[in-house]
């Protein structure tokens, strides 16, 4: 009876253990698999184009980073006066859709027609849009052009991914760990050691079965 009682008490220990590991792993590996964010939080500027002109042409320094949005809105209601907006960088030019001040909405909301577009939406690339944009507003009446307006944004690089360069890079300073580095190699160490004592306990288990009894 006493030897049942033992078995059933290491059998216990053990499987709580294994419990513990299979959690430590579990753990170890949403940390190691968690990609921090340290990103600027994404913005939109916001361009309205009316009879006036474009308010504002010009998007002011500062206002977007690479990542970032602009929206160019079509609020012209002069007669029969459609708009097409231009981004030009480096010799490559992007264009909208033709852009009205009014699109036909049914009873339900939705477009009577799904080419009609009233905004322009641009998202600059997180990586390589950083430096100066040329943005042209083309109106046009009648669908003959009646008007240019010029202007720019410039783009701000987005840095947060960048690392200080290291003159050695083979040296590794310990103050470069991050915090979840350090507690996955924690749980590492602890998921270890449980791993040895359910080794051990299951070897001692075997041992004394092994023993004739008297």
């Amino acid at each position: 009876m006493m030897v049942a009682l033992s078995s059933s008490v290491l059998y216990l220990f053990s499987t709580g253990l294994a419990e513990i590991v299979r959690t430590l792993f579990a753990a170890l590996a949403i940390i190691l698999i968690a990609t921090p964010v340290s990103g600027h939080e994404l913005s939109i500027y916001t361009v309205t184009v009316n009879s006036s002109g474009a308010q504002p042409s010009d998007i002011p320094n500062g206002s977007l980073k690479e990542g970032d949005s602009a929206w160019f809105w079509m609020k012209d209601s002069t007669e029969n006066t459609t708009l097409i907006i231009e981004i030009e960088k480096d010799g490559a030019t992007m264009r909208s859709p033709v852009l009205y001040y009014q699109c036909e909405l049914d009873e339900n909301g939705t477009l009577v027609d799904e080419d009609c577009n009233n905004r322009f939406d641009y998202t600059f690339n997180q990586y390589n849009s950083a430096g100066l944009w040329n943005i042209t507003y083309l109106k046009y009446v009648n669908e003959t052009l009646s008007e240019t307006i010029n202007g720019s944004v410039n783009i701000e690089p987005d840095l947060h991914d960048q690392q200080p360069v290291e003159e050695e890079q083979e040296t590794v300073s310990a103050s470069r760990f991050s915090t979840n580095q350090i507690m996955a190699m924690s749980i590492a160490g602890v998921s270890l050691v449980a791993m040895i004592a359910i080794a051990f306990t299951f070897k001692s288990k075997e041992s004394e079965e092994e023993k004739p009894s008297d």
